[in-house]
């Protein structure tokens, strides 16, 4: 939902309200699936228009992991966790569940900003020693010649097999 402007969120949910237009209408209108229009509905229900204010939250690894055992362990459905804790969409929480599981069922915390110069540095030279390495191996080398020598019969085959032009 976040190619909506919040005018557009206050817009859906007035018309949703005052107008008795549904979710069907509105998806087409505003080019956003009907689930989506269905649940910023009900998040504005449970947590007024303030919940439209938040850009952006920063969410403590205590948090996350109490909304992802709520669903996992306590058999709650992702709409409604992610309704009550007042998430700008439940995708977000269906990302933090399917991280979970995939990380050894840890919370992972993801590091925001760019990375430092340092770090993008030495691993430009990891991966060019890497490189180095795998070039000079005698693996490598006879894996080469043994191309160039098809490469070359091949050459020399098709040579052969065009006819002789005067």
């Amino acid at each position: 939902m976040s190619k909506l402007t919040k005018k557009d969120k206050i817009h859906i949910f007035e018309e949703w309200t005052l107008e008795n237009k549904r979710g069907t209408y509105l998806s087409k209108k505003y080019g956003i699936r009907r689930e989506k229009v269905n649940y910023l509905i009900n998040l504005i229900k449970i947590h007024g228009l303030s919940v439209l204010d938040k850009s952006y939250t920063h969410y403590s690894k205590e948090y996350k992991e109490h909304a992802i055992k709520r669903v996992l362990l306590g058999n709650e459905s992702i709409n409604v966790v992610a309704l009550d804790l007042g998430l700008p969409g439940n995708g977000m929480l269906s990302n933090w569940i399917r991280s979970y599981k995939e990380n050894g069922y840890n919370v992972v915390i993801k590091k925001k900003g760019r990375r430092i110069h340092e770090q993008e540095r030495v691993k430009r030279i990891r991966t060019a020693q890497a490189r180095k390495r795998q070039v000079a191996s005698p693996e490598f080398k006879a894996y080469c010649r043994k191309r160039i020598y098809k490469k070359l019969d091949a050459l020399v085959q098709k040579r052969k097999s065009q006819p002789k032009q005067k």
